[in-house]
């Protein structure tokens, strides 16, 4: 088997077994099967080349492209949603009412291992992005990292939702930054409600909120300010954070 097969039999498999299939749960099992593939450096900067140097949200792009990198794989050309999710399946084929609700059912019945498999892509990426800023990783526990650097310390965890993070869980140790990842979704609101109703505590504790965008790979502070210079260039949009502040305390959006 190549090592490109190594992703495409199992994406393959996947979208055989569910034909309707949550944009959430195949972004997740997207990073997974890239991460279970376990690529040489040959085959990554191979796929890098097609998709862009994060692989996983390159491939899941290219998936809802119109020109897919697998050209094997089904066209998942056609969404709706259900329950506030988006659903991915092929036009070219027709499904009952029944077979909707069967997958909005299973989907629902997968969210305790997705959960497990999100925090995991997570932390894989937190780890490449805090060593680029110049980070060893110093401990590991469960969603629980620390990071240290030359006169620096950052406590980072990773939670699943910003509807499940509650902030008073964490505290800023002396010498050290606390810092909160969470992945986006697809719809700000979670995010909105959460800085209008926890924000100004978040600030006052002096926590870091950032989110991982899944489908492009990249971390950007949402509330909270990093004065670490190496950090704050890794972000994809360092002013975020400062976006948020001045437009959504005024009631707008960004």
């Amino acid at each position: 088997m190549s090592e490109i097969e190594k992703i495409a039999g199992p994406l393959r498999e996947l979208l055989s077994e569910r034909e309707i299939i949550a944009r959430c749960e195949l972004l997740i099992r997207t990073y997974d099967i890239v991460q279970s593939a376990g690529l040489s450096h040959e085959a990554e900067r191979e796929l890098a080349a097609q998709v862009g140097p994060r692989i996983a949200p390159g491939i899941f792009a290219s998936m809802m492209s119109k020109e897919p990198l697998f050209f094997n794989l089904p066209a998942l050309d056609t969404y709706t949603q259900m329950n506030g999710r988006i659903f991915h399946f092929l036009h070219t084929k027709k499904y009952s009412r029944q077979d909707f609700a069967n997958a909005s059912s299973r989907f629902l019945r997968s969210v305790p291992a997705l959960r497990d498999m999100l925090i995991d892509c997570m932390k894989h990426r937190l780890k490449e992005f805090m060593s680029d800023a110049g980070y060893d990783l110093l401990a590991e526990r469960g969603a629980h990292m620390t990071f240290s650097a030359e006169k620096r310390k950052a406590e980072v965890y990773a939670v699943a939702s910003i509807r499940s993070l509650n902030i008073d869980e964490y505290r800023v140790e002396s010498g050290s930054d606390c810092i909160i990842l969470v992945p986006s979704s697809e719809s700000l609101e979670p995010f909105v409600q959460f800085f209008r109703e926890r924000g100004e505590q978040s600030e006052e504790k002096e926590l870091q909120i950032w989110i991982m965008n899944l489908e492009k790979g990249t971390i950007d502070p949402f509330i909270g300010y990093t004065t670490d210079l190496d950090i704050y260039n890794q972000f994809d949009n360092p002013r975020l954070a400062e976006m948020v502040r001045n437009n959504w305390s005024r009631g707008g959006g960004l």
